[in-house]
């Protein structure tokens, strides 16, 4: 069995993204909100759980983390990004900005 601190950093690391893999699944969720025009249900909702979004990621990686690994899936990566408040920010605006770019 490998030591405890040696498993902490491999399941750690799945949540580390580059500041590029990072602005790629931003702009991959609000390209999905605004192909959907969903923009003011999905802002208002960002909003409301803005101060959140730690503790709901958290919550994302318990519930649904068997579920990612068994289906090989990639929320991980997704549930990564709102591990950081600032992104949420960021999605909000991306989802704005091209809500005003659609015709």
């Amino acid at each position: 069995m490998p030591p405890l601190s040696t498993l902490n950093c491999s399941l750690l690391s799945e949540f580390d993204l580059s500041s590029d893999e990072e602005s790629k699944l931003i702009e991959n969720l609000a390209r999905a909100i605004v192909n959907r025009g969903l923009e003011a249900p999905a802002i208002m909702f960002l909003e409301t759980v803005r101060p959140i979004a730690f503790l709901l990621s958290q919550l994302g990686v318990v519930a649904l983390g068997p579920l990612l690994w068994f289906f090989d899936l990639q929320g991980s990566k997704y549930t990564a990004v709102f591990m950081r408040r600032e992104n949420v920010g960021k999605i909000i605006d991306r989802v704005e900005a091209m809500a005003k770019e659609r015709p």
